[in-house]
């Protein structure tokens, strides 16, 4: 089956000249060839046998595509995995039954028109009456909305005039009545990719709609399930940045410059080890995240491991597209053209599932909470939690900065938090024993040299003495 995928994303995206947005029939083509299988059990029908399956299915598919890619982690992660898990059989087994007979998309709506980081700022509810719920509410940015006919919806419940902070996963069809695409957006980038505005107008549903797990909170449920989503990021980031290494490869061999082949320059030596570096560094981190996700029925609490996987998948992502475009330069300069898409379409992922400036600060906050502070100790104590450790090798001035006094200002959390992301990495980079990688070596100088960049910045980052002002002096 995974030859069968390979070969067709071969065959349809592999020109790098023609690589306009795929249409709905190309993309029902490759959903018949089962990708969505592989995030489905097979006493249910599917191919899933550990995350291995699908990340696999992932990163070859992200090679290609990375708008379909997404796609497959939009459905696969946010919807058909939290369905398996959390939903009752009867609930469950019909619809994860459409998803192996025909080619359906699903997907998750969190966010909404004043925002999504904010869990309890969402507004969008159900009230419950006996076996019955009445959802209300609006909701955006959900990928593949109007698409996808198959949604889980976040949702708080609501008592009296109250809103609590009970907060709960509801499955609901894009054909129920009340739910209604208000309008779609003219998306910057992942154009195959739709998003737009989805109103529920008290939308009746049956009350085992809500997704529950015994022992587990609803928002942890929604942790869970968005934490997973994060973490099958490095096999999208991993396909991504593959894709880039070879394109650019071809090119900087092919191309002459000034009598020389633009590969036998040095600084275009150096991009092409970064982006060698990338694609390792993204490759073992989605197979030790995969194994983590086997090996834990919950990681709703596991802060650091999720937003460092998220943190540096996206940057790569996105270094890799710009380096991608440097050594193409004009060439790529094309709404058509595979590098010239990925310097648009790499943006999405620093702001979706959380901002990544967000992130940083949580990583940092998430460890000096749970050690007291965020010195070299708690470092290693946090990473141990992983079976990981700080590097030995580690630069003095990265060392000196974690063991100076705590951070007070947001901006010296946010640029702590971004290096202990790339620290991680960096540890889990040593893990070897069942990853080996021709590239290994230019992964581990790509962490070291971003650790010593960010390290470099913190003393210019500068104080605010005064409020800005809106208005320009």
């Amino acid at each position: 089956m995974t030859t069968d995928i390979a070969a067709f994303l071969k065959k349809h995206f592999s020109d790098i000249e023609k690589h306009t947005p795929y249409t709905r029939e190309r993309l029902e083509e490759f959903l018949r060839l089962g990708p969505l299988h592989y995030f489905i059990p097979k006493a249910l029908g599917g191919r899933f046998q550990s995350a291995f399956s699908y990340l696999n299915v992932i990163e070859t598919t992200s090679y290609y595509s990375l708008p379909l890619g997404l796609s497959l982690g939009i459905t696969g992660s946010l919807f058909l995995q939290p369905m398996s898990k959390h939903a009752v059989p009867k609930l469950r087994e019909p619809i994860l039954k459409t998803f192996v007979d025909t080619p359906a998309l699903g997907g998750m709506m969190i966010t909404e028109p004043s925002g999504g980081t904010d869990v309890f700022g969402l507004t969008t509810h159900y009230e419950q009456n006996g076996h019955k719920l009445t959802l209300s509410g609006s909701k955006c940015w959900g990928g593949l909305t109007g698409l996808a006919g198959l949604w889980l919806v976040g949702a708080r419940a609501k008592r009296g005039t109250r809103l609590t902070k009970k907060m709960n996963l509801l499955y609901v069809p894009l054909s129920a009545p009340g739910v209604k695409v208000e309008t779609y957006f003219d998306a910057l980038g992942l154009q195959p990719i739709p998003y737009g505005r989805t109103r529920y107008d008290r939308v009746e549903l049956p009350d085992y709609h809500v997704l529950k797990s015994e022992g587990m909170s609803g928002l942890r449920l929604v942790y869970d399930t968005l934490f997973r989503s994060r973490l099958g990021m490095a096999a999208i980031a991993a396909g991504h940045c593959k894709r880039m290494t070879d394109a650019v490869f071809e090119r900087t061999n092919d191309r002459r410059v000034f009598g020389k082949r633009l590969s036998d320059y040095d600084q275009v030596q150096y991009r092409l080890e970064s982006l060698q570096g990338m694609y390792a560094l993204n490759h073992a981190l989605w197979q030790f995240t995969g194994q983590w996700m086997d090996d834990h029925a919950d990681i709703s609490s596991d802060y650091t491991l999720v937003n460092a996987s998220k943190l540096v998948c996206s940057e790569t992502i996105q270094t890799a597209s710009d380096s991608a475009m440097q050594l193409f330069a004009s060439a790529a300069f094309k709404k058509n053209h595979l590098v010239g898409r990925a310097y648009v379409d790499n943006k999405p992922f620093q702001i979706f599932e959380g901002s990544n400036d967000v992130l940083d600060e949580n990583l940092y906050d998430t460890i000096v909470s749970r050690h007291g502070s965020c010195d070299c100790a708690s470092v290693n104590q946090e990473f141990s939690r992983y079976g990981l450790a700080l590097p030995q090798d580690t630069p003095k001035a990265v060392m000196n900065l974690l063991d100076a006094r705590a951070s007070e200002y947001q901006r010296d959390k946010v640029l702590k938090g971004r290096m202990l992301a790339w620290l991680f990495v960096g540890a889990l980079l040593r893990q070897t024993a069942s990853y080996e990688s021709e590239y290994f070596a230019q992964a581990e100088q790509l962490v070291l040299r971003r650790v010593s960049e960010l390290a470099a910045q913190a003393p210019y980052l500068g104080r605010v003495s005064h409020k800005l002002s809106s208005k320009t002096v």
